[in-house]
């Protein structure tokens, strides 16, 4: 075992590393779900990283019995919580074989910290320079243009990352004090993840002496202290940890960050940018994204039966679904999972809207796309490699067209026919 500390950046870093059997992560799933401290569907959704995280849950905890010492699954729970309380962190890294890594890292002062003033709605608020990465302002059309929404939340392609935004005025629900056609985006990262702050305005840097918060304002997650300013008015320090998570940026135990990187530039064909999920465990599809209107999440129970059709209420029409699986005949029936929440494509035309239901969304790249094999199967217009990976392209209108021969009609065309 070693033991290390040494300073960087205003931050003490403390390392135990152990050379010994590491942790299992299959092991720490099926304690999570055997505990109820997550949900079969969190747990397919989580990587290795992810699971091994879930020892500082509260309630978590490996031991077979509870004794004096250990078993009651409080302890790395509190761990975490009271470093965080004092603005650290604590990571944990685990190879099975190999060993653990644990790092903690704490203000190296807790009375005077460096700090980024930014307005909102008229009011000041200071967020502590330690999770500052960098500072964006988009103006008019760049913003219209470089802001996209992925599953509904909005994201700004950072360098060839999808970078999700916060907006900091929705979170402490206040309105906005102007319109304004400038985007002013923080750049700042909380547990390892990275996010946008969308703010108002954005001041100075200043040194802030940090006052705690009242115990009125103590169970407020998106606040971690408070410093009066030079002129003698009061600002609330942000808790980016705490706004990452409000805002599920960073789920309690799962990453719902969306950030991915982009594909590294290729060489032949036309450049796309593909939308990648999956039906299977192993199968990948990809849509063009200009073809995705948006992504969305459906609970099971909010699906109706009009006819012989599955539907939704959705932005004030009634949308059909369609289920990918049954569409390619792709293993078993997608309508009879017993997960509650469905994925799917929004795909609009004329006007109209179709949801295709898909087991999983994989990422989003920008490729170089050949066709290298043609059709093998209805719906599919051929076969390309994304990221190294054999990809099937979906023929979106055939898919449609075969489970609605109306929904491509324009809406005159329509019209003509019901008259007659």
């Amino acid at each position: 075992m070693l033991l290390r500390a040494f300073h960087e950046g205003g931050q003490v870093n403390i390392e135990i590393i152990d050379d010994g059997g590491g942790i299992d992560p299959e092991k720490i799933k099926n304690i999570a779900l055997s505990k109820n401290v997550i949900t079969q569907e969190q747990a397919d959704r989580m990587g290795d990283r992810e699971l091994v995280n879930l020892i500082f849950a509260a309630g978590f905890s490996t031991a077979e019995k509870v004794t004096n010492v250990s078993g009651r699954g409080v302890g790395m729970d509190v761990v975490r919580t009271n470093i965080e309380k004092i603005g650290g962190s604590v990571d944990i890294q685990s190879v099975p074989g190999k060993g653990t890594t644990l790092r903690v890292k704490i203000p190296l002062t807790l009375a005077i910290i460096p700090a980024l003033i930014i307005t909102t709605a008229g009011e000041r608020y200071a967020i502590p320079q330690v999770n500052l990465l960098e500072l964006v302002r988009l103006d008019g059309e760049e913003a219209k243009k470089s802001i996209e929404l992925i599953q509904g939340a909005p994201v700004y392609r950072l360098r060839g990352n999808l970078l999700p935004l916060v907006s900091l005025n929705d979170e402490l629900k206040v309105a906005k004090e102007e319109e304004s056609e400038a985007v002013n985006i923080v750049v700042l990262h909380a547990d390892d993840r990275q996010f946008g702050l969308v703010v108002e305005g954005i001041s100075d840097t200043e040194e802030i002496v940090v006052k705690p918060l009242g115990k009125q304002l103590k169970g407020i997650s998106a606040f971690s202290g408070a410093t009066i300013m030079g002129d003698g008015k009061l600002a609330l320090i942000l808790d980016v940890m705490g706004l990452a998570q409000k805002s599920r940026v960073i789920a309690e135990h799962q990453e719902k960050s969306i950030s991915k990187e982009a594909a590294s530039q290729g060489a032949g064909g036309d450049r796309q940018t593909l939308l990648i999920f999956g039906l299977e465990k192993d199968d990948r599809i990809a849509i063009p994204l200009s073809e995705v209107a948006r992504l969305e999440e459906f609970r099971r129970s909010d699906v109706e039966r009009s006819g012989e059709q599955d539907v939704v209420q959705y932005r004030g029409e009634i949308m059909p679904l369609i289920y990918l699986k049954e569409a390619l005949h792709v293993g078993g029936e997608e309508r009879d999972s017993d997960k509650e929440l469905m994925q799917a494509v929004v795909f609009t035309k004329n006007d109209r809207s179709v949801g295709l239901i898909v087991e999983r969304i994989i990422d989003i790249v920008e490729e170089s796309v050949t066709v290298q094999r043609g059709a093998n199967r209805t719906g599919v217009l051929g076969t390309i490699v994304v990221q190294d990976r054999v990809t099937d392209l979906l023929d979106v209108e055939n898919v449609v067209q075969a489970a609605d021969p109306s929904f491509l009609i324009e809406t005159k065309e329509v019209a003509l026919v019901e008259e007659a």
